[in-house]
């Protein structure tokens, strides 16, 4: 069983800066790769050391089944807070309405088309509004939303070129 903590927003804006490259991601998140099997798979120490809970103030449908929805993101225990903060904001400010999906946190899995992890690995990567964010196209994901995140110190996948772009994609991290 996985063992979550549910954390509130908190005044957490600067208390951690967004890591730069695959190093600065394991310095900050923690050397994935100690806690891979021999056969591949995660260890679940993994998930019970490293991952919580971060509780939103709104709830999101789920974008594979519309009929469920989530009150809580599960990602990296040092990004929660943060994520707390940025959704509360994201609601504060009366843009609740803008996320119509929500399409994941932490899922260990490599990145499309390559060998490499994705960053949704350490559970520092958020996907919403998949239906009309897709891989390789402009999206239509809401201006605000995306200031908002880079504000906390998100990069926006919508920002790669072409094939790469990704407008459903918002990272805890640069150059990865």
């Amino acid at each position: 069983m996985i063992r979550t903590i549910i954390v509130d927003a908190g005044d957490t804006h600067d208390s951690i800066k967004p890591p730069n490259g695959l190093e600065g991601v394991i310095a900050t998140f923690g050397n994935i790769s100690a806690y891979t099997r021999d056969d591949g798979h995660l260890k679940q120490s993994w998930e019970t050391e490293h991952l919580v809970a971060a509780r939103i103030p709104f709830a999101i449908p789920l974008s594979w089944d519309r009929s469920q929805s989530v009150r809580g993101i599960f990602c990296h225990i040092l990004l929660a807070p943060l994520v707390s903060e940025l959704f509360t904001r994201i609601h504060q400010e009366r843009l609740s309405r803008e996320i119509r999906s929500y399409c994941g946190c932490y899922n260990y899995r490599p990145k499309r088309q390559s060998d490499e992890l994705s960053t949704h690995s350490w559970g520092i990567a958020i996907d919403l509004n998949s239906e009309t964010n897709r891989q390789g196209s402009n999206g239509d994901m809401h201006p605000e939303i995306v200031a908002l995140f880079r504000e906390y110190g998100f990069v926006w996948g919508g920002d790669w070129p072409g094939k790469s772009k990704e407008p459903m994609h918002f990272q805890y991290c640069t150059g990865y």
